[in-house]
């Protein structure tokens, strides 16, 4: 069993679906200047109801409505602030405003599109607009022709491994034969491939909801092959209706009509009818399946094989192709479902089987996959693979597979843009432990050593890199918005202390002694007391939490970025932020920490709302 060759069932995603974003492509995404966040600015969380938005929008006018300020360096520092949150209470106190908002962000708010963030050159609006616009043709290209191919070169190392050299005989009176010398590399040339097999496809766009795909396959074994040419059509006849056809031109001819039917959001069968002459009934091939829990799906499969009925089908008494039938799940595992998993039981008059297989996701854009069966024709096979990315478009993968009476069977392969390369390796006919030791511990071994020895460390160094470019190439709009963090600490540092006051005069009045911002292990302690050192990294909020502090409790929702409240600004791009507190209440010294988009109530501890 190839762990990367799935069962038919099709629930686990194949390696078109598992697009995974590289994780510089995901660094430069997550520190790109992100638009203000609307909630963030009102300082409410996404379930706010209307009258919490109404409460947090008349404290944040008593900070920086321009009516409240008489200085005009600070009259005009608030209006520029208060117009931006006048405009998210106008979207966010507007039902329909909203739900847009919530689904499609700030951009489904405006009648055109902008490109890029503001303070951008002229020069570099124009590239943007270039690679938007060949991003848009690639895109393009791909959806009016998609090409898929897949070239398989089947070796047989066996004889590489274990040579079987005939046993020299001397004649009588013969003189001594002395054997060739054989070169180091000798052993290679005993290598056979043992079979080629070539596919290539393509697929374009017939109508809205009808796609076709021309293709073609040829195989090669041992001196002779064949070949087909095969064209499928699928029609969307609804949103729950979806239909197939597939036909052959050359021999052997066939068709085959596919539905997928989806009842509800939870249930689902899938049909395929299969015929290969009019002499004789289609093979039939019923799918249900339905959602069991929230990651997991059972399914169960009916096939056919091949039946007579009153005469039509001849003698199928004979035929291989039994009645089976299958039960299954599948579904995914873990809180970011990084695992998938799929088992599946079947019964059938000729073939039964046991199978399972798993699939985890690991850091690096790496997967581990591990199968194994059992079955009453292929007998007990095992096996294990990983496949890893090695650029945005680029997948190599490799697996060990050994069984009983199967043998050995190492397998590589190589996708790009929908082309694979796939090199199966015969290493033993029948099973040797020692090879399927050396071929999955060494090879083990030394991938973990190549990741930590100098993929982990060069990757390290790319992310170091990536951040102070993201940082230089950011530089103007992250010092704009320090700028505009500091008016904005301008602005409520007489509310600050009006509200320090009034909370020191109370019994159960909330005073914020310090607060700190960004990423707090650059601090020491000496640092981290001193209220007059500043540290690279890591700014004093202190003002800005005592304005927030209303009826002597602070609120800070989850879900958005600290830097999109007032006097908040990113310190550190690229680097994990906290936010620490040191308040006083009842006459007690408290402190709390947590990481930034979690939420804070003081003078509760600290938890997600």
């Amino acid at each position: 069993m190839d762990p990367y060759e799935h069962a038919s069932s099709g629930w686990i995603p194949n390696d078109d679906q598992l697009n995974d974003v590289d994780e510089l492509e995901k660094l430069e995404q997550d520190l790109m200047p992100q638009p203000d966040d609307y909630y963030g600015i009102l300082n409410i969380s996404k379930t706010a109801s209307e009258e919490e938005l109404k409460v947090s929008y008349k404290n944040l006018c008593r900070s920086f409505h321009p009516d409240k300020h008489h200085n005009e360096e600070h009259k005009r520092i608030a209006e520029a602030r208060f117009q931006v949150i006048q405009q998210a209470y106008e979207v966010i106190s507007d039902p329909q405003k909203r739900v847009i908002y919530d689904t499609y962000g700030e951009e489904g708010l405006k009648a055109t599109w902008e490109v890029g963030p503001k303070f951008k050159t002229p020069e570099e609006l124009q590239a943007e607009y270039e690679k938007q616009a060949r991003l848009k043709r690639e895109q393009d290209l791909d959806n009016l022709v998609r090409s898929r191919g897949e070239v398989q070169l089947s070796i047989d190392a066996t004889q590489i491994l274990d040579p079987y050299e005939p046993p020299v005989f001397q004649s009588f009176g013969q003189p001594t034969i002395t054997p060739k010398r054989k070169g180091p590399l000798h052993a290679l040339t005993k290598g056979q491939v043992q079979q080629l097999f070539m596919r290539h496809s393509f697929e374009t766009q017939l109508g809205p909801q009808t796609r076709v795909t021309f293709g073609g396959s040829m195989v090669s074994r041992n001196g002779m092959g064949g070949g087909n040419i095969t064209g499928t059509l699928r029609h969307s006849v609804s949103p729950k209706l979806f239909c197939e056809l597939n036909a052959t031109l050359l021999r052997p001819r066939g068709v085959t009509l596919k539905t997928i039917y989806n009842m509800s959001s939870d249930s689902f069968c899938n049909t395929t009818i299969q015929s290969k002459t009019i002499y004789s009934p289609p093979i039939v091939t019923v799918t249900t399946g339905r959602r069991l829990f929230a990651a997991t799906t059972g399914y169960m499969t009916y096939r056919s094989g091949e039946w007579g009925l009153l005469g039509w089908g001849g003698d199928v008494s004979r035929s291989m192709d039994k009645s089976h039938v299958a039960l299954g799940l599948a579904g995914a595992t873990g809180a970011k479902q990084k695992g998938n998993y799929s088992c599946e039981l079947q019964t059938g008059i000729i073939a039964s089987h046991l199978a399972a297989d798993y699939t985890h996701k690991m850091d690096r854009q790496m997967r581990l996959r591990v199968a194994g069966s059992i079955s009453t024709v292929g007998g007990l096979t095992a096996s294990i693979g990983s496949d890893h990315k090695i650029s945005s478009n680029t997948r190599f993968a490799m697996s060990m597979e050994c069984g009983v009476p199967t043998g050995v069977l190492m397998q590589f392969k190589v996708s790009r843009l929908g082309q694979k390369l796939v090199v199966p390796i015969i290493l033993s006919s029948e099973f040797d432990f020692r090879l399927t030791f050396l071929g999955t511990a060494i090879p083990a071994a030394v991938a973990m050593a190549i990741d930590q020895w100098i993929l982990k460390p060069r990757r390290q160094k790319q992310i170091k890199l990536k951040i102070r470019e993201l940082r230089e190439q950011h530089a103007d709009i992250l010092a704009n918005r320090k700028a505009e963090a500091e008016d904005a600490q301008k602005l409520v540092s007489s509310a600050a202390e009006r509200k320090t006051k009034m909370e020191a005069g109370k019994k159960d009045g909330l005073v914020i002694v310090k607060a700190l911002y960004g990423h707090l292990e650059n601090l020491d302690e000496e640092e981290e007391n001193d209220a007059d050192q500043e540290t690279e990294g890591v700014i004093d909020v202190t003002v800005v939490l005592q304005a927030m502090v209303n009826e002597s409790r602070l609120t800070i929702p989850s879900g958005h970025s600290k830097t999109n409240i007032c006097g908040f600004y990113d310190p550190c791009l690229g680097e994990g932020k906290q936010l620490m507190v040191e308040y006083r209440f009842q006459n007690q010294l408290h402190r709390v920490t947590v990481k930034d988009n979690a939420a804070l109530i003081v003078p509760m501890r600290a938890h997600l709302i």
